[in-house]
């Protein structure tokens, strides 16, 4: 099954069940919509295709469970590992509260996180996406068809989903072109694909000059990326440089040092130097390299 199937199987699953879930809570939790009204912002602009109130019934709804299913795991781990008295029972209560709170903030940031990755894979297509319209410009294609064509193609090589959501507003709902990429144009979360989809509007509606307009913009567009890469590039030595010091030199340092001190005797926070240089070798050092490997894919541009 291709991956923009399971997608949209995904997305209609989610949005069955949360609206379910609203059906069954939602008028009892009134109060709090206003209270999560930030989050309406970010669940628009992440793309996820479900609405507001469904979705704080969902976060409500999977708190509520999480803390309940948490308290009975909790509750037989403690029945059959340790005595019953007021202490475990407060322990439980406390554990399932928190793992409760655990989810409701996961939920909570979700669309959030999902606004981001969606930003980013706009600005990282837009440039390409920007040029194949381009061309078609300069071949003298209408402003509808090269949107069109464009929503055809591979969305891993372009933002054809992004702009299958204009054509679709102007197939399914009856949106003219201009008000297509106007409401467009208030639900991304990308600034750059804003600005492009209002001077494509602009330049559309005015009858000007098309092919210029999308040409100067792909070159712009692509020195911001150059300039981008350089900055990574320029970072990524720096960071080259602290992971040297850090899980090259300082942990060498540390071996040589404790070993010295094994050879006299003594302990680290009451743990023999032979156990803590073994903790130091296979658990820090690969924990500490994780968090590097992890540090540098999120600091770098986009694939």
């Amino acid at each position: 099954m291709k991956e923009a199937e399971v997608k949209d199987e995904e997305s209609s699953f989610l949005f069955k069940v949360t609206h379910s879930l609203y059906k069954l809570v939602g008028g009892r939790i009134d109060r709090l919509y206003p209270v999560l009204a930030d989050v309406k912002k970010d669940l628009i602009e992440s793309g996820l295709r479900i609405g507001f109130k469904p979705y704080v019934s969902f976060i409500v709804c999977l708190s509520l469970a999480s803390v309940a299913v948490s308290g009975v795991i909790f509750t037989l781990i403690v029945l059959f590992t340790t005595p019953i008295n007021i202490f475990s029972l407060l322990l439980v209560m406390v554990s399932s509260l928190l793992i409760g709170t655990v989810v409701f903030f996961i939920l909570y940031i979700f669309p959030a996180i999902q606004k981001s990755r969606r930003k980013e894979r706009i600005e990282h297509l837009l440039p390409y996406t920007t040029n194949y319209m381009a061309v078609l410009a300069c071949a003298g294609v209408s402003p509808d068809r090269i949107l069109r064509s464009t929503a055809q193609k591979d969305k891993r090589y372009l933002l054809s989903d992004e702009v299958k959501l204009i054509v679709s507003k102007m197939d399914l709902l009856g949106y003219d072109l201009f008000s297509a990429l106007q409401s467009e144009m208030e639900r991304t979360p990308s600034t750059f694909f804003s600005n492009f989809l209002r001077g494509y509007n602009a330049v559309a509606r005015s009858g000007g000059d098309l092919k210029k307009y999308l040409l100067d913009l792909t070159r712009q567009l692509m020195s911001e990326k150059d300039r981008k890469l350089k900055e990574f590039i320029d970072s990524l030595g720096i960071i080259g440089e602290i992971y040297i010091a850090l899980l090259v030199v300082f942990p060498l340092f540390l071996i040589i040092m404790f070993s010295l001190m094994a050879m006299m005797g003594g302990a680290v926070f009451g743990i023999s130097l032979n156990d803590f240089m073994f903790f130091v070798t296979f658990g820090l050092i690969p924990i500490f390299a994780i968090m590097f490997i992890v540090f540098v894919d999120m600091v770098q541009p986009g694939d």
